[in-house]
């Protein structure tokens, strides 16, 4: 009797919601940047897309810029809409809402020739009750949310502002037929036998070891096993903040102490005032043969932007993506280094990353996948 009971309730909110949402729109996009004005037709089409599929009727964008152009206040997101005001403004069109879409975009040259992009989409509705509902989509450009990547402005554009539409959409309720995936290009590394005349781009100094920022790193510090920072860096924009550990492990062995070693890149969002993510350069272990060095970072550097990451130990070489949380390049080094430090040049419109250890230089492309 209580399943009963309870499926008849499941079915008389669902037809209650279905009855209570709109069955006819307007939809109006209002842009927040140059950027965004030029893509604002994206945003158009894909969420009419997404209410078509939910078998909402759109309102046809003749009428909908007229009744954009006589209702000033809707560009206002935070104006207050009376219900005379939405009978007075949107009667004659035959509608039951509409929503109102403000869309903001940036887009951004990365390694290799890579395009990033990210969106951000506002959507409110306003019905005729002017009872007003509205969500955003998540911010780009942290882990988890990663930007669009595409070999054109445009491509990389298009795919963050539909991504944004769709997350958007499907907060405030509505199905996603076919969801928009970010679209993604990875890079690595591929060293230069002869290296060519790159000009060295500059890029922030190194911190010391007892910045401000590093408190934010979640760094050991147990008896049995500490942490000392290493590498301090800050990204181009100085949100972001890598801080490069070295773990020193004590255990006893037989009754007598055994010391270990290994490292850590931490990744730290300055603004939110955390550590988004962390990277095991060398895991607290003895090291293998293979490994001709210690595992102790000697310098590391955000690479063109805060999403790429590279550090260089005594005997590794390693490239980071920061927002997807993957390890794109880790390779050994030909020998055995006591002191590194990185750098990252251009040459012809290539990326190069430059490893300096005394008077040696390894020279590494960096190309897309």
């Amino acid at each position: 009797m209580l399943r009963l009971v309870i499926g008849l309730l499941s079915i008389f909110l669902s037809l209650s919601a279905m009855a209570a949402a709109p069955k006819n729109v307007a939809v109006v996009v209002y842009s927040q940047s140059k950027l965004a004005t030029q893509y604002a037709r994206i945003a158009l089409a894909r969420f009419e897309q997404v209410l078509t599929d939910n078998g909402v009727t759109v309102l046809d964008q003749k009428k909908a810029e007229a009744l954009k152009k006589g209702w000033k206040k809707l560009e206002d997101p935070g104006a207050l809409i009376t219900a005379e005001e939405f009978v007075k403004n949107a009667g004659k069109y035959s509608i039951d809402g509409v929503y109102r879409v403000y869309l903001d975009a940036g887009i951004t040259k990365g390694l290799a020739g890579i395009f990033t992009a990210t969106a951000l989409a506002d959507i409110r509705f306003i019905g005729e009750d002017a009872s007003i509902s509205s969500a955003a989509s998540p911010p780009m450009g942290a882990k988890g949310m990663p930007p669009s990547d595409g070999l054109t402005d445009s491509a990389a554009l298009s795919n963050a502002i539909q991504r944004a539409i769709d997350l958007t959409a499907q907060q405030i309720g509505w199905k996603v037929m076919d969801f928009t995936n970010p679209r993604l290009f990875s890079v690595h590394l591929k060293e230069q036998a002869t290296p060519p005349n790159y000009v060295v781009e500059a890029h922030p100094p190194a911190l010391s070891s007892s910045d401000e920022s590093t408190k934010l790193a979640k760094l050991a510090g147990e008896t049995w096993s500490n942490e000392e920072v290493t590498c301090v860096r800050k990204s181009p924009d100085e949100r972001m903040v890598a801080v490069g550990g070295y773990i020193r492990q004590t255990s006893l062995l037989g009754g007598r102490p055994k010391r270990v070693y290994g490292s850590k890149m931490h990744v730290l969002d300055s603004v939110a005032q955390k550590e988004v993510v962390a990277f095991e350069t060398a895991p607290v272990a003895e090291r293998s043969r293979e490994e001709k060095g210690g595992s102790k970072i000697l310098d590391c550097m955000f690479v063109s932007n805060w999403r790429y990451l590279a550090a260089v130990t005594n005997s590794k070489l390693f490239l980071w993506d920061t927002e997807r949380g993957v390890v794109l390049n880790e390779l050994l080094l030909d020998d055995a280094i006591d002191d590194a430090v990185l750098e990252y040049g251009k040459y012809a419109g290539q990326d190069y990353l430059i490893v300096v250890s005394g008077n040696k230089k390894q020279v590494y492309q960096i190309v897309r996948e």
